[in-house]
């Protein structure tokens, strides 16, 4: 019961109310809709949704510096770590809808795209170590247990608001009427978001406590408790995981966003129910993909293959590919591999490094994904327009394919290299 207090409810609920970020898809059309105006047109609607979407790649971005950076308060002290991430997100929610009320697309960006991610970040981390440290038997599967919960709170944001009727641009909040829950304007959802999600998260930040016996382990990498991120920045094996998570994410945020494009094109053919469907399985694949190959990995003689499976598995299933039906079982497939790759990497890192200082060494291996989130979905978008875009007579959709399985291959070589890192280290 202690280890479930102490543990497994603080790590869920703190997870589950950061990973809103990855909602912000379901309001960029209202927000754009908004901050035009009731009399703009289309395409100026449009136009002005891709700068509110680059919110969400600031706060990806922030999200992973926050990790990489708060890693030292978080070893130190986990309950001042979690006090700080919950002010930063909780702050950012409303200065988020500040930005949104004033129709400043800057204060948008500080709220959503700095502060929200920021405190996302500093709380992605929070409960990982604790975790391990709780269940040291089952490290891969305790560390999962969050990153699990992280990719859910997505869902629950959207199941929260899914009842939500967003007005029109220029109306009063106040003429909103009551119909079973509070309709509230596009203005006022992240000021609710905020009142929701303060409960949890505050007392998250009191339950959340590391073992009193805890035993101290230094690993291969960096035998020492005085920590430096100099002495990382030289490990190989460092380099070689952060490699390994950016381009897994980034192939992943190549595919992920731009997959209903993909399954809509001619040669896809797919109708609108199996696009739903599909997009509509992805979450669970997602969540899926977490549990399972973290799992796996408990089981393993050697963790780290764990890695070389979930890389030949993408490059299978994107070979296959090229052959355009094929692409709504590449999602699904992806999207499982894409969740293993955060799952499984703590309980990697802690099996070479140790237990002692892997807060600050997870955190800096994340920074990978606040650089894959600016990467990943550009590149995707450049290499189509290149090759003349998903429509009749353009290449898109190959070059697109193509770019994935090179990523993936390229990764495998690099898994290789850093499966023979762990085994000079450890000999």
């Amino acid at each position: 019961m202690k280890r479930f207090m102490r543990a497994i409810l603080p790590a869920i609920l703190l997870a589950v109310s950061v990973g809103q970020i990855y909602a912000f898809t379901n309001f960029s059309t209202e927000i754009a809709r908004h901050l035009a105006g009731a009399e703009a047109g289309r395409e100026i609607v449009e136009q002005l949704q891709k700068q509110v979407q680059f919110a969400f790649s600031l706060g990806i971005f922030f999200l992973g510096m926050g990790a990489a950076f708060f890693g030292k308060i978080v070893e130190k002290n986990i309950r001042l770590s979690t006090i700080i991430g919950t002010t930063l997100f909780l702050s950012g929610l409303l200065v988020t809808e500040a930005g949104i009320h004033m129709k400043s697309l800057g204060t948008i960006y500080a709220g959503y795209g700095f502060l929200i991610g920021l405190g996302t970040g500093i709380i992605y981390i929070s409960p990982v170590k604790t975790m391990m440290l709780w269940f040291p038997e089952h490290k891969a599967i305790a560390a999962a247990l969050p990153i699990i919960s992280f990719g859910l709170g997505s869902t629950l944001s959207t199941i929260l608001f899914s009842g939500i009727h967003w007005g029109t641009p220029g109306v009063s909040v106040a003429s909103f009427q009551l119909r079973g829950f509070m309709e509230y304007g596009i203005t006022s959802v992240f000021h609710a978001y905020a009142i929701f999600y303060a409960v949890p998260m505050i007392a998250a930040c009191f339950l959340l406590k590391k073992p009193k016996v805890q035993v101290q382990s230094f690993g291969h990498g960096i035998p020492s408790l005085e920590f430096s991120y100099m002495d990382l920045f030289r490990n190989r094996f460092f380099w070689q995981s952060w490699l390994f998570m950016f381009l897994n994410i980034s192939a992943g945020l190549c595919l992920i966003p731009l997959a209903k494009q993909m399954m809509k094109t001619s040669a896809v053919g797919y109708s609108e129910g199996v696009v739903t469907a599909v997009i509509a399985l992805c979450g669970i694949m997602n969540g899926g993909g977490r549990f399972m190959f973290a799992w796996w990995s408990d089981r393993l003689a050697r963790r780290i293959n764990i890695l070389l499976l979930i890389l030949s598995i993408s490059a299978g299933i994107m070979t296959l590919s090229f052959w355009p039906p094929m692409i709504g079982i590449a999602l699904l497939v992806i999207n499982a591999c894409y969740g293993a790759g955060f799952s499984v990497i703590p309980a990697i890192l802690a099996d070479h490094f140790g237990m002692t200082n892997i807060s600050k060494i997870h955190g800096a291996v994340l920074s990978a994904w606040g650089f894959a989130g600016l990467a990943g979905n550009q590149a995707a978008m450049a290499v189509a327009k290149a090759f003349g875009g998903y429509g009749e007579g353009g290449h898109g959709y190959v070059a697109v394919v193509s770019l994935l399985v090179i990523a993936y291959t390229l990764n495998i070589l690099n898994a290789v290299s850093l499966r023979n890192s762990a085994s000079r280290a450890a000999k």
